[in-house]
């Protein structure tokens, strides 16, 4: 009997690693991942990085990663097939993301608030460059087989570079870039980098701003990150739409109102209205649905250090950065952004 039950055992285990082997990889991470979580050690998947790592994808491109593992992911997303009539708003982390991405999910379902509010943003949007995660975050996977003829929606903080090959070569769907002024931007990821546990410590806010300056977050460089999807905008218009955090904040309204225009949508004026109620800061902070509070249960987000959605405002980086910070940082941006066309508003109007 003792016999029969070992070769059963053996047997299973061996057809198990087998089918494990088997996986890609990403799948082989995303298992693991699930499994902890559900047995409640999602704090091994959450394990905060001693520092990003830089790792070098298939095209020779470098960037920096919380953890090597995440290189498998960034390999499907250069694999990835794009549909003509998707949707994917790309920005540098913590540039307005969310705050977009409910702008442009309500304007392509006619405004319909109660939906957004019955589905969490990461229910109804797929992240391109993570695995899917528990019941949270819909990754890359989630997206590979997101219904033929249900519309997808996604998300990315990716460099140009590493989208996927399709989209590089050639326009395809609908992008949707947001960029926001850096020094609101640096200051706006030091808090993210404080609270999220899958990330680096930050340091004190000079060491965060010394790694943001140079390229050393893992986000990477915010001006090449800006550059080359500014560069890429100038030949893509009509796919592509460019707007910015402190245009979003002076003048919602005629932002809803472009952005419906660029996604061929016709809104009447009270659809528009409604968009706007729903989309200011204060709603959207309380609006669970949006503010990722349903994150805290996989230990990923440590609401004490900071909120998800902290003030949204223009200029708050004067509160952080000295003087002589300030000076060296626009001394350095005068610099680096001397041949663009892009602008950026600094101070609230």
């Amino acid at each position: 009997m003792m016999f029969i039950i070992g070769i059963t055992a053996f047997s299973i285990v061996l057809t198990t690693a087998l089918w494990v082997k088997r996986m890609r990889t990403i799948n082989r991470v995303t298992s693991m991942m699930n499994v902890l979580y559900k047995l409640g050690l999602q704090r091994l998947v959450m394990a905060r990085p001693k520092r990003a790592q830089e790792v070098t994808a298939s095209n020779g491109f470098k960037v920096l990663l919380p953890s090597a593992m995440m290189l498998p992911t960034l390999e499907e997303v250069l694999k990835f097939r794009m549909r003509s009539d998707d949707i994917i708003v790309a920005t540098y982390a913590k540039a307005g993301t969310t705050w977009v991405q409910e702008i442009v999910w309500l304007i392509c379902h006619d405004a319909d608030t109660q939906a957004a509010k019955a589905a969490t943003l990461g229910k109804r949007y797929g992240f391109l460059e993570t695995p899917d995660f528990a019941d949270v975050t819909q990754g890359i996977q989630t997206l590979e087989s997101w219904p033929k003829n249900k519309r997808r929606f996604m998300k990315t903080h990716l460099p140009f570079q590493l989208l996927p090959y399709e989209l590089q070569n050639s326009p395809k769907g609908k992008m949707i870039c947001v960029v926001r002024n850096p020094k609101d931007n640096c200051v706006s990821l030091y808090h993210f980098h404080r609270m999220w546990v899958g990330l680096p410590e930050p340091g004190t806010w000079s060491e965060f701003l010394t790694k943001f300056c140079t390229g050393q977050t893992t986000s990477g460089s915010w001006f090449d990150h800006v550059s080359k999807y500014w560069q890429v905008y100038q030949e893509r218009k009509s796919s592509m739409y460019f707007v910015s955090y402190e245009s979003l904040k002076k003048g919602l309204k005629g932002e809803v109102k472009k952005l419906a225009t660029f996604l061929e949508r016709n809104l009447t004026e009270s659809q528009i209205d409604a968009i706007v109620r729903h989309c200011t800061f204060s709603s959207m902070s309380k609006n669970s649905s949006t503010n990722y509070t349903d994150v805290a249960r996989t230990g990923a987000f440590e609401f004490k250090a900071s909120k998800f959605m902290r003030k949204g405002e223009i200029g708050d980086w004067k509160n952080h950065f000295t003087i002589n910070q300030s000076s060296a940082f626009d001394e350095m941006f005068e610099q680096r952004t001397k041949d663009w066309t892009l602008k950026f508003e600094f101070e609230p109007a």
